[in-house]
C-alpha cells in the first residue's frame, strides 16, 4: 500500500524448497521435507511472470506442489499446527 501510485511493484514470493546453498548451511537434508527442489531459474520466472501481469497479485507461490500444499495447509490445519510441523521437519537432530 505504501508504494501505491509510485510505479513501484511489490510482490511477496513464497519459493518453497529451492536448489540453493541453504540446505548445506542448515545442515540437514530433512529441511526440504522430502520435496523436490525447484531450480532458482524457475522461481525467478514465476516471480517475473506475476509482476508482468496487468494486475499483479500481492503474493505468489512458486511451484504447483507448493501451491497445493499451501492450500491444504490452510484448509486442514491451524497455523500453529503447520508451524510446529515445519519446525519438526527443519530441526537439527540432537
Amino acid at each position: 500500500e505504501e508504494s501505491r501510485g509510485t510505479g513501484l511493484r511489490v510482490l511477496a514470493l513464497s519459493p518453497g524448497a529451492t536448489r540453493t546453498e541453504f540446505f548445506d548451511v542448515v545442515g540437514t537434508p530433512q529441511a526440504a521435507g522430502g520435496a523436490r527442489l525447484a531450480s532458482p531459474v524457475d522461481v525467478v520466472r514465476t516471480a517475473l511472470a506475476a509482476l508482468d501481469r496487468k494486475n499483479p497479485p500481492p503474493s505468489v507461490i512458486a511451484g504447483r506442489t507448493n501451491r497445493v500444499m499451501a492450500f491444504l495447509a490452510r484448509r486442514l490445519a491451524t497455523r500453529r499446527q503447520v508451524i510446529r510441523a515445519i519446525g519438526r521437519l527443519t530441526a537439527k537432530e540432537a
